[in-house]
């Protein structure tokens, strides 16, 4: 498996964590919510400290850090992590309308991010001198 069969199985399986959470939402079942964002939440951070842990480093050792697309992707996920947290909040609050917006602007923001990363980065990173089987290895190990 490539890196970024890998990453891009990952984003699918981050995504299917949401479905029922929002599904829960829209019921304003928020015990249910609260049970499967626990979850949803572990697995989003486990995949950016995928990412920002051991596939971003090494990239960076070949291309350079700065404000390259690497860049772009630590500033994004530094933003989905905060809708994540503000998210976690309105559920623990009970607020509905809230929660909803919240999940709304996570669903745009996240598919726009991985689809830069499944165009761009994953290719990006397949066509560098890395070795991928060991980067595979490194990040299958991280721990939320």
């Amino acid at each position: 498996m490539s890196i970024k069969e890998y990453m891009t199985h990952d984003h699918r399986e981050c995504d299917n964590l949401y479905a029922p959470l929002e599904e829960a939402l829209n019921g304003g079942d928020f015990e249910k919510a609260l049970e499967l964002f626990v979850p949803f939440k572990e697995a989003m951070l486990r995949h950016f400290a995928m990412e920002e842990e051991v596939l971003f480093p090494k990239m960076e050792e070949f291309i350079g850090s700065g404000e390259g697309p690497i860049y772009v992707m630590k500033m994004e996920h530094a933003q989905i992590k905060s809708i994540i947290d503000q998210l976690g909040e309105a559920i623990e609050k009970r607020d509905q309308q809230k929660a909803l917006g919240l999940g709304e602007t996570f669903m745009i923001m996240t598919q726009q991010h991985n689809m830069k990363e499944e165009q761009i980065l994953y290719n990006m990173a397949e066509q560098l001198p890395m070795d991928k089987e060991a980067i595979l290895q490194q990040m299958k190990e991280v721990k939320a």
